[in-house]
């Protein structure tokens, strides 16, 4: 108290004073007509309303009543800070008085960070003593808890001062004395890879507050996870919906379960996944339903930030993998394949054992974030051993050997590789019998194992439904291997849907049902089908009557049959030719001995006059006789003339005359 004034007047001057905050619940009210515990005010009870301004510090609720009672106002911290106004008048006792300055202190453990510079207007008088509107801006970094305060307003004649108090609800995360959690925090600085390698929990104190008499259990904060970048959060923290938010117990969090509070609320724990650092610093978020004001939920968030100085390695997860001993496929599940956090990506992965490499097959594998799975397909190994796989990554300007969690992957290689069997499937009241054939281009009937028809049949059942007993095999055909799968349907109309899903399902472009096989895209196709009659033969009911008659042979034996066929009938063309082409000379053979020796063909024969032919001396009808030629030919004439040739059909026709006549004619011409 100031300036000689009574004890009485200085008690009156002190309630106006602690009045000071109820200024902001005034602003409120005015704007939507929300009562003082909507708006998070507290009232302290003291003097009845007046519909003037009192002496010193008030505000307006309302009803247009000013009040000079003090308040406890309630402020949500969201994202690590807040702000709030307090807005009061003032009216000195004197209409004289001038005022010299205005300021909020006394505040209690720094939750109130910062306070702005009044602003004053003048907004009225009575009895010509002015009234002037106060406002400050309350800034609130970092902290929860309860607070309070003192408004302090100096004029050339006195002082006049008004309490008031916050509570600031929320929570904050605190490491070595120092906020790490809110949006404008450094966070936590968690090192690099061998840092995170040789501690990877950090413990952070928590420090809470909330609103009324019942406490909000912790276990009911929700917990997200946000990447800087990009929209797949990259797996820095390990944590799964069914983790307990409040799981840290006894210093340690549950496997898989990377953070969680202590069931009191009094520590938070996060445990970083070995190797991950992501793009180098991810979010966790968080909300508390619990702890709401005027509808607003809290929340905040914590930065994690990792040095990337060195980026980290190609890292696979271990596991044991049976392979037959005649080969098959091995997945590997790994991460930092892609960038990030490599700075380039991984070309290919090369899996090792046995003193054989094994390149991934990257078409296969699935190469995206945050987990790689690389595909591998292996020649098997030694019946019943066990070899431990070495994972190397080539990636554009190196190959590094992967870092293994949980050991080395291990390769089993189980006992000889048994093939499946013929299974018949019965008839079936209101069903028929249905035979499908896939070509599988990696296998052949003596590498189609167990194991792969146990995989073609998953494939079926996910592109049709059924189980076990729904699917039978009538045999594995040679060359690339074509299982017969045999199955059933309700009818025509429900075979033909079959028929076209597994068509639509096992084209290349689909690939549908070749991962639904865990098989290439390429490898893998629909061939044909057919309805299986009664008595086992085949119905065609896709391609025709082809389909039937060759359903229970082999392919190899088809080709064969075809092949000896076309040779068979090749054969019978030749000997039909060779046959026309032996009479044809016979007969030429006979024309040309009736009118001369042999190979004196006849003047008037056909291919003589074309030239086609010569006889024994070089000559045709093309080159024309010469006259020695000519001359003798006459000389022939004459001598046939004089000894005629008998007639072919009287008695001196005979075997030795003829020998005679043509010893005469040689004879002659020599």
């Amino acid at each position: 108290m100031t300036g000689g004034r009574s004890a009485g007047w200085g008690a009156k001057r002190w309630v106006a004073g602690v009045s000071a905050v109820l200024a902001v619940a005034v602003a409120a009210w005015s704007a939507g007509g929300a009562s003082a515990q909507e708006a998070g005010v507290t009232e302290i009870a003291g003097p009845p309303p007046t519909k003037q301004p009192p002496v010193g510090c008030s505000y307006r609720n309302d009803d247009g009543l000013h009040i000079n009672t003090s308040v406890s106002k309630q402020v949500l911290l969201m994202y690590g800070s807040a702000t709030d106004t307090i807005s009061f008048s003032f009216r000195p006792s004197t209409k004289t008085e001038e005022i010299e300055s205005v300021s909020i202190k006394g505040y209690k453990r720094a939750i109130i960070t910062s306070v702005s510079e009044p602003e004053q207007t003048v907004v009225g008088n009575v009895g010509g003593v002015p009234v002037t509107n106060m406002t400050f801006t309350i800034g609130f970094d970092g902290t929860v808890g309860d607070t309070g305060y003192e408004v302090e307003v100096v004029t050339d004649a006195d002082t006049y001062t008004m309490e008031g108090a916050y509570e600031v609800g929320g929570f904050v995360l605190v490491l070595d004395e120092k906020i790490v959690s809110g949006e404008e925090k450094d966070g936590l600085q968690l090192g690099d890879v061998v840092a995170l390698v040789k501690k990877s929990l950090t413990e952070c104190s928590m420090k809470w507050k909330t609103f009324g008499s019942v406490t909000p259990d912790v276990g009911a904060i929700q917990i997200s996870f946000k990447e800087q970048e990009g929209s797949t959060f990259l797996k820095e923290v390990e944590y799964e919906d069914t983790c307990e938010v409040d799981g840290y117990v006894d210093n340690k969090l549950a496997p898989g379960c990377g953070v969680g509070f202590s069931p009191g609320g009094n520590a938070f724990a996060i445990k970083t996944s070995p190797y991950r650092c992501g793009y180098g610093q991810f979010f966790i978020h968080f909300t508390w339903p619990s702890v709401e004001l005027n509808g607003e939920v809290f929340e905040t968030v914590l930065i994690v930030k990792f040095d990337k100085s060195s980026p980290p390695p190609c890292v696979a997860l271990g596991d044991t993998v049976e392979v037959d001993s005649s080969g098959g496929v091995v997945a590997v599940d790994m991460f930092n394949l892609l960038n990030p956090p490599q700075p380039s990506d991984v070309e290919k992965v090369i899996l090792s054992y046995d003193g054989k490499s094994f390149d991934s097959n990257n078409g296969k594998s699935t190469l995206e974030q945050p987990d790689q799975k690389m595909v591998f397909e292996v020649s098997g190994g030694t019946s019943g051993e066990k070899y431990d796989a070495t994972i190397e990554c080539a990636f554009e300007d190196r190959t590094i050997e992967a870092t293994y969690l949980g050991g080395k992957v291990v390769i089993d290689v189980t006992g000889e590789a048994g093939l499946p069997e013929r299974k018949d499937l019965p008839e079936r009241d209101g069903k028929i019998r249905v035979a499908v054939l896939i070509e599988f281009d990696r296998y052949d009937p003596t590498n189609y194992t167990v194991a792969v028809h146990n995989k073609c049949l998953a494939g079926f059942f996910e592109m049709l439904g059924g189980d076990a007993d729904d699917y039978g095999l009538e045999t594995v055909r040679q060359g690339s291997a074509i299982p017969v799968v045999l199955m059933y349907a309700d009818d025509q109309e429900d075979y033909d849907a079959k028929v076209e899903t597994l068509k639509a399902d096992l084209a290349e472009e689909s690939c549908k049902g070749q991962q639904a096989m865990d098989e290439p895209c390429d490898k893998v196709r629909f061939l044909e089908s057919y309805i299986v009659a009664s008595d086992g033969s085949g119905v065609s009911g896709d391609s025709g009557a082809a389909v039937a008659s060759a359903s229970g042979l082999a392919t190899w034996s088809i080709a064969l049959i075809a092949v000896l066929g076309a040779l068979i009938v090749m054969l019978l063309i030749a000997l039909a030719l060779w046959a026309v082409y032996r009479r044809s000379a016979e007969q030429t053979e006979s024309d040309y001995s009736t009118s001369g020796p042999l190979g004196v063909p006849d003047p008037d024969d056909l291919l003589y006059n074309e030239s086609v032919v010569r006889d024994v001396y070089g000559r045709s009808n093309g080159a024309g006789p010469t006259p020695e030629t000519a001359a003798a030919r006459a000389r022939e004439a004459e001598l046939r003339e004089e000894f005629p040739r008998p007639p072919s059909t009287s008695a001196a026709s005979g075997r030795a005359e003829t020998d005679d006549a043509s010893s005469t004619y040689s004879g002659l011409m020599g």
